[in-house]
């Protein structure tokens, strides 16, 4: 059996698409497309239908993935014991975060991590999740998301937010600008805000990350409760008094377990413990899972 043809429907069940699919691989649809079908008629059954969600496996789909996820973190491993034997850490690990919280990562983490590890290769997305973690070295932090698929998600540090208006206009106590993510479910951070404003606030703008949030706060648009951490560096935001003076965040660590043991995450995460709290003003928990007690 072709570990290429393979590949393309492991991307597929991580991409959701088969256009999403090749784009991770590389390749152009018409390949990816290819692929699949030799897989399918080599293993005489249908591995996807096709839904107005994307490609759903089917049973025997399932059946054929389950494999191939153990035998891509096999080969994980593998090539993880063989580059840490020559060169250290090495390959790509994916972070996924807010935009905001992967900004002040890039500026003051990410560059004394990646000095000491020069054979790795980190990907940055700001993509809201729920998003996929399927055989990919992935290490996300997130506050309201719940763990999806075979990921496990561990409770990593509390961020401290309080409310704010600009220090240059004048806003009323009842404007407000919100973080607000429309695909959101169950619980969230803006349902809980929402809560706590007076009867006769008003919501005049939201968006779905906090460096828009800022700017909106500064000129004027209303108070927000905004991340300390990112809010005490702007010179245009004074500190808001009333219903929310401070409150607390639990940020999670998702991480994907066929990828977790690898030295690269474990490489990230180590990088993350010792630089997180100084950066996010956070009070980090102790590590309570063997895949982040690094």
């Amino acid at each position: 059996m072709d570990w290429d043809n393979l590949k393309v429907a492991l991307a597929v069940v991580q991409a959701g698409s088969l256009t999403g699919a090749a784009q991770r691989l590389g390749m152009d649809q018409t390949t990816a497309g290819r692929r699949l079908s030799a897989l399918e008629t080599q293993l005489g059954s249908k591995l996807f239908i096709r839904s107005k969600s994307g490609f759903l496996p089917t049973d025997q789909g399932q059946i054929v993935l389950a494999d191939a996820e153990r035998i891509e973190a096999r080969l994980e491993r593998m090539g993880d014991m063989l580059s840490n034997s020559q060169h250290g850490p090495s390959g790509i690990v994916r972070v996924m975060a807010n935009t905001w919280m992967l900004q002040l990562l890039a500026d003051q983490v990410f560059p004394n991590l990646l000095e000491s590890s020069l054979g790795l290769e980190l990907r940055l997305s700001g993509r809201l999740p729920p998003t996929p973690l399927h055989g990919e070295a992935t290490v996300s932090l997130w506050f309201d998301a719940a763990a999806t698929g075979s990921d496990i998600a561990v409770p990593f540090c509390r961020v401290p937010y309080a409310s704010y208006q600009s220090a240059n206009f004048d806003c009323t106590s009842n404007n407000w600008v919100q973080f607000k993510d429309d695909d959101a479910h169950g619980p969230s951070f803006s349902r809980q805000v929402r809560k706590r404003l007076a009867k006769n606030a008003q919501v005049r703008l939201t968006a779905t990350d906090a460096t828009i949030l800022l700017a909106a706060t500064r000129s004027g648009f209303g108070r927000c409760v905004l991340p300390m951490c990112l809010a005490k560096r702007d010179e245009g935001l004074i500190r808001a008094t009333g219903e929310m003076d401070r409150i607390e965040r639990v940020l999670h660590i998702h991480i994907n377990p066929a990828t977790a043991d690898t030295k690269r995450v474990r490489t990230v995460i180590k990088g993350l413990r010792s630089g997180i709290e100084e950066l996010l003003d956070a009070e980090l928990f102790a590590a309570k899972h063997p895949l982040i007690d690094v």
